[in-house]
């Protein structure tokens, strides 16, 4: 089942974040993943939800999210982004 993993992002420096934009991209490609939305002014339609930055990544499946997300090789990217921003981080499977 395809996995996607959706992101409410805020991020606090612009700058730094680039750095870690830079080196996540194609560190998602080589895992057969890819960028689906990234959207500063997502609609909000109904409640309290207002992300300021909604991200969708699509994964083959859970597992190939939960490899990524704890591979050596995300770990400096995850340093960075938590330097730069803060994230909500849920994946769903459809």
């Amino acid at each position: 089942m395809t996995a996607y993993v959706v992101i409410d992002l805020n991020v606090a420096d612009a700058a730094g974040f680039q750095e870690y934009v830079d080196g996540v991209g194609p560190l998602i490609e080589k895992t057969g993943a890819r960028n689906l939305i990234i959207d500063d002014k997502p609609l909000v339609l109904e409640g309290d939800w207002s992300p300021r930055t909604l991200v969708i990544h699509e994964f083959e499946n859970k597992e190939a999210v939960e490899k990524f997300w704890n591979s050596p090789e995300y770990q400096p990217f995850k340093q960075l982004r938590r330097k730069y921003s803060t994230v909500q981080v849920v994946v769903g499977e459809a």
